[in-house]
C-alpha cells in the first residue's frame, strides 16, 4: 500500500487522511477502498464505517464538487480544469464543476506589507502615494487592493497569498500519487490518462503561480491591440510587479453585462466584442480564455477592456487553420469534412467504428438543420460534438477544448447584450475571407513550402545511415520487438491480494494450531483453569478471522 514517492512528513500525512476522509463523507469512500489507501485512516473510522455513514451520491456530479471546494485551492483549480474535459466527463459532472467557486477570507494587511518589503525592500508608502488596506476582492492564490502612484494614476495591486506555493506543492505531490494509484488499480482511468491530466494541471497552475507571467501575457495582449478602436488593455507597471506582486492599470467602466443603452448601441458592442475574439482566434492564435463578465469592462467611450491574463489560450497555425475549416464545413453542413476534422485533430484512445460514428455524427447535424441561423446555439453544437466524441474515444486537445469553453462564454455575452444578434452569420465573411487570405498570401506559401522543403531534405540526408544502423542491427542481432500485455496488471493485483489472503490464513491456523496445544499441555499460568496464552492465541484467531472475513464480504468476492 505504498504511496509511490509520497514525502511523509507528518503535515502530508495528515493531508492525505484529510483528502480521503473528505472523499468518504461525500460518498466516494468505495474509490478509496479500489485504491487500497484504507490504512492510512484511523483505525476507529476504518472499523466504524457503514453505508449509512457515508453520503450515497445521488448526485455524483454535485457531491464531487462539494468535495473539490472543502479541499480547497488546489482541488478547486483541478476541478476547474476538469470542467473543460467534455471528451471525458459526462455533462451533468461538467456543469456541475463550472460552478466551483474560490469561498476563502481575506489574508491580513500585515501579510499583504511583508510581501511588498519582500519584494521590493522598501514600505508600502515609498512605493504608493495611496494603498486600500481592505482588498477588493479576494481568491484562492491572492488578492487585489486599489492603490494610486505618485503621478497619480489609478493602480490594482494583485498580491499572492503567503504560503500558498507550500501549500500547492503538497497537493500536488499528493494528487500525482492518487492519478498513479488510479492507474495501478482502477484500469477503466487509463483510458483518461490521469497521471497526464495532472502532470498537465501542475504546469498550468505553477505558471499561475508566477505573476510575471501574466504581466508578459497582459503585455503581448495589449500590443496585439495597440491602436485599436474598439478594444482597451490595461498597461502593467513593471517597476511595482515581480513573483508574487502585479501591479496594472485601473481602468474603470461598467460591466458587460450591466450595460444599458438602445439595442442599436448594444449591438454595436456585441458585434465589436465577437470580432475582438476572432481576431484573437483566428488571426493570432493567442486568446483571453477568462472572459466571464467580472473581466470584461465597457469604457465611457464604448471600447471593450479586458482584465485578468492570469488564463491564456494558444492555438497553433496547424490548429487556427483547422477551426477555421470546422466552422465552414459546419456552416456548409459538410459531414465527411468535419468528421475528418475531428479525426485529425482529435486522439483516439479506444476502439474506433468510423461507420458508426459518421452515422451518429450525421443525426446529430440534422437536429440542427432545421433551426434557423439565428437560433444556432454553438454552445449546444459544442456539448453535442464532444459527447459523440467521448463516445467514441476521441480525446480532444486541452487548446482546443479551452477554445471551445471560451466560446460558449462569448456567445453568452453576446446574447445578453443581443437577444437577436446572428452570430453565425458574423462567423461565415470572417472565416471565408482568412482562409482565402492564408491560402494566397505569399509568406504563408513561402513558409510553407520551406518546411515541406527542409522536412524532405532532412528524410534524404538520414535515410543512408538510417538504412545502415538497421542493417548492422539486424546483422548483430540487436532487434528488439516490444510486446505489451494488456490488462496483465490487473491480473498480478488478483494473484497479489489472493496470495496475502492465503497468507493470512495461514497464520491464523499456525495461531488456532499453536494455541490448542497450549491448551492441552496447560502451559504457562491458569485463569479459571485455562491456560492465559491459549485464550489470548484464540481471542487472537478470532479477531484476525472476522478481520478476513469482513474484508471479504466487503470486497464483494467470496
Amino acid at each position: 500500500m505504498a504511496f509511490y514517492h509520497f514525502r511523509q512528513t507528518y503535515r502530508d500525512l495528515q493531508r492525505v487522511r484529510q483528502i480521503l476522509n473528505t472523499l468518504i463523507k461525500y460518498g466516494f469512500g468505495y474509490v478509496v477502498d479500489r485504491l487500497n489507501l484504507q490504512g492510512y485512516i484511523p483505525l476507529g473510522k476504518r472499523l466504524l464505517r457503514t453505508a449509512r455513514q457515508e453520503i450515497i451520491p445521488k448526485d455524483a456530479g454535485e457531491q464531487f464538487r462539494l468535495a473539490l471546494e472543502e479541499l480547497g485551492p488546489t482541488f478547486i483549480k483541478f476541478g476547474q480544469i476538469l470542467s473543460l474535459r467534455r471528451d471525458i466527463l459526462s455533462e451533468d459532472f461538467v456543469k456541475e464543476l463550472q460552478k466551483l467557486q474560490d469561498h476563502v477570507p481575506p489574508f491580513p494587511f500585515e501579510s499583504t506589507q511583508k510581501e511588498i518589503i519582500s519584494q521590493f525592500g522598501k514600505p508600502i508608502e515609498k512605493l504608493y502615494a495611496y494603498f486600500d488596506e481592505k482588498p477588493l476582492a479576494a481568491a484562492s492564490i491572492g488578492q487585489v487592493h486599489r492603490a494610486k502612484l505618485f503621478d497619480g494614476r489609478d493602480v490594482v495591486v494583485k498580491i499572492q497569498r503567503p504560503e500558498i506555493r507550500e501549500i500547492i506543492e503538497t497537493d500536488l505531490n499528493i494528487l500525482m500519487n492518487l492519478a498513479r494509484l488510479l492507474n495501478k488499480y482502477i484500469p477503466e482511468a487509463r483510458l483518461y490518462d490521469p497521471v497526464g491530466m495532472v502532470e498537465e494541471f501542475g504546469q498550468s497552475i505553477r505558471r499561475e503561480l508566477d505573476y510575471r507571467i501574466e504581466g508578459r501575457s497582459a503585455d503581448k495582449f495589449r500590443d496585439l491591440f495597440k491602436g485599436s478602436k474598439t478594444v482597451y488593455v490595461p498597461e502593467v507597471i513593471w517597476e511595482l510587479s515581480g513573483r508574487h506582486i502585479l501591479t496594472i492599470e485601473f481602468a474603470t467602466g461598467r460591466k458587460v453585462d450591466e450595460i444599458d443603452g438602445d439595442i442599436k448601441y448594444k449591438r454595436n458592442l456585441a458585434k465589436n466584442f465577437t470580432e475582438s475574439y476572432l481576431t484573437q482566434i483566428f488571426e493570432h492564435g493567442f486568446f483571453h480564455a477568462d472572459p466571464h463578465p467580472g473581466n470584461i469592462f465597457i469604457l465611457d467611450n464604448g471600447r471593450i477592456c479586458f482584465h485578468d491574463f492570469g488564463i491564456m489560450g494558444h492555438l497553433d497555425v496547424e490548429l487556427t487553420d483547422n477551426l477555421s475549416n470546422l466552422f465552414l464545413a459546419i456552416l456548409d453542413k459538410d459531414v465527411g469534412k468535419i468528421m475528418d476534422i475531428y479525426l485529425d485533430v482529435g486522439l483516439l484512445t479506444g476502439d474506433f467504428d468510423p461507420k458508426a460514428f459518421k452515422r451518429d455524427l450525421r443525426y446529430f447535424l440534422e437536429s440542427f438543420y432545421d433551426i434557423p441561423i439565428k437560433e444556432f446555439s454553438f454552445a449546444e453544437f459544442m456539448e453535442g460534438l464532444v459527447s459523440i466524441g467521448r463516445r467514441y474515444h476521441v480525446k480532444l486537445p486541452t487548446e482546443l477544448l479551452l477554445f471551445g469553453k471560451t466560446f460558449m462564454t462569448v456567445e453568452s455575452i453576446v446574447r445578453t447584450l443581443d437577444p437577436e444578434f446572428n452570430l453565425v452569420e458574423n462567423i461565415r465573411p470572417y472565416t471565408q475571407v482568412l482562409i482565402r487570405k492564408k491560402l494566397f498570401e505569399p509568406s504563408r506559401i513561402y513558409n510553407d513550402l520551406t518546411k515541406v522543403g527542409m522536412e524532405i531534405n532532412s528524410i534524404i540526408r538520414n535515410l543512408p545511415r538510417d538504412l545502415r544502423n538497421l542493417i548492422k542491427h539486424l546483422k548483430e542481432g540487436r532487434i528488439e520487438i516490444e510486446v505489451r500485455h494488456e490488462r496483465l496488471e490487473d491480473l498480478e493485483q488478483h494473484i497479489d491480494k489472493a496470495s496475502n489472503r492465503l497468507s493470512f490464513s495461514l497464520i491464523i491456523a499456525a495461531i488456532i494450531v499453536g494455541s490448542s496445544i497450549i491448551m492441552q499441555t496447560q502451559i504457562g499460568p491458569l485463569f479459571l483453569g485455562f491456560p492465559v496464552i491459549g485464550v489470548i492465541g484464540y481471542l487472537v484467531a478470532g479477531f484476525l478471522g472476522m478481520w478476513l472475513v469482513w474484508a471479504i464480504l466487503r470486497s464483494g468476492r467470496l
